[in-house]
């Protein structure tokens, strides 16, 4: 096998020589077992998730399949789910073992790629700007993989966690020197609000409020009616249960958002994201943001259409505005929702629902920005998000929600 070296101009350092056979085989073997560990324990638990991958940064170098010739040298990428993937390898060994499983020839399998494992997260986020989503290690769709963005966060996150660890350790009380607090409100001035409009909110009470007062009006008449029936009063209730409930729900949330128009949905600053006015979302605790701007859902007893503003129906009683919102991507999901408290719990998602496919991407805080903007508005907003999410080097997609 033979292992290709990186360009002078290139990211990478001079390393030294690797350890033996063994020694990497026993190294990957007890990563095995981390990866056992961190999937019977969950998505949840971030101990064995920084566990499994402190042991990966540990490594001073990872192995890649080689593809190109000097001086562009890459490492293999495949797509993995609909998303393409960097495939690294704790061991030569395993790498040319999978490269002759993809049916590569002894020579392809055999010129390997060999990148310092901090050289490479280090790269990871100018990588990730080619289309390349993560890397995954050692098995094809089942090994241990993170998106290329989240790999420095990640690796900071072991760090302050070895360094906490080694402060108990050494039963150190001394007070941490003090520094800014990451959560508290930001005191600069934001870049970006994100506001109620109040011509839009109060097109959305009148509406509603006509809704209410109709289904008012219908339940007077029905009631009037079924007292001179009691046979048909069951049948009376059951035509009244719906369109008397679905308009005063929703002018009771346009009143909710009429009390709090003075609180901004988002307001965004260079340190971090304020959601509703009262849940602090740090950037650096941030590895990606998404955004949905779905269609308005079928409208019960509608027969499954939908109904969009357009309608009458849909009109009077302020619904159809469909679903828009924008997801912050957390690392540190426990972190966040310890320091919002109480107020956080309806704006910060459980890591145990949403899709463990990624340990450091599972868990978001979401802003819902419907009764805020009209879609010329959000369409708008997400321009000017966009390149303050992308000038810090983070993600941003389209969410499939």
């Amino acid at each position: 096998m033979s292992e290709q070296t990186l360009p002078p101009d290139s990211s990478g350092v001079p390393m030294t020589p690797p350890p033996s056979a063994d020694e990497m085989r026993v190294t990957s073997e007890w990563i095995d077992e981390l990866t056992r560990v961190s999937e019977l324990r969950g998505i949840d638990d971030t101990d064995a998730q920084a566990d499994l991958w402190d042991a990966l940064f540990a490594l001073d170098r990872w192995w890649f399949i080689a593809r190109g010739e000097l001086p562009d040298v890459q490492p293999l990428v495949t797509d993995v789910d609909g998303r393409p993937m960097v495939l690294a390898f704790t061991s030569p060994e395993r790498a040319r073992q999978h490269g002759l499983a993809r049916g590569l020839s002894d020579e392809e399998a055999g010129r390997l790629l060999a990148l310092p494992s901090g050289g490479f997260v280090d790269d990871a986020v100018v990588r990730e700007r080619t289309g390349v989503f993560g890397v995954l290690f050692d098995v094809e769709g089942k090994g241990p993989y993170a998106p290329l963005g989240a790999l420095d966060a990640m690796r900071r996150f072991g760090a302050d966690r070895r360094a906490r660890r080694a402060a108990d350790a050494n039963g150190s009380t001394a007070t941490p020197p003090a520094g800014p607090d990451r959560f508290a409100r930001p005191t600069d001035a934001p870049v970006l609000v994100v506001a109620h409009d109040g011509r839009r909110l109060r097109r959305q009470l009148v509406g509603s409020g006509i809704g209410v007062l109709l289904a008012l009006a219908l339940l007077a008449v029905l009631v009037t009616w079924a007292v001179t029936s009691t046979a048909l009063l069951w049948f009376v209730v059951a035509l009244w249960v719906l369109p008397t409930l679905l308009p005063i729900a929703t002018f009771s949330e346009y009143v909710g958002a009429l009390r709090r128009r003075r609180r901004p949905s988002l307001s965004v600053h260079a340190s971090a994201v304020v959601i509703d006015g009262s849940v602090v979302v740090p950037w650096d605790s941030v590895t990606r943001v998404s955004w949905v701007d779905g269609p308005a859902g079928p409208l019960a007893g509608a027969g499954g259409r939908s109904v969009r503003r357009l309608s009458i129906v849909a009109r009077l009683f302020a619904i159809g505005d469909g679903k828009r919102l924008v997801n912050f991507h957390l690392r540190d999901h426990d972190e966040v929702r310890r320091h919002a408290g109480s107020e956080g719990t309806t704006r910060l998602v459980d890591p145990t629902r949403a899709t463990p496919s990624s340990p450091a991407d599972a868990a978001h805080a979401y802003v819902v920005l419907t009764d805020a903007l009209g879609s010329k508005d959000f369409a708008a907003m997400t321009v000017v998000l966009r390149r303050l999410v992308e000038d810090r080097g983070l993600g941003w997609s389209r969410a499939a929600e």
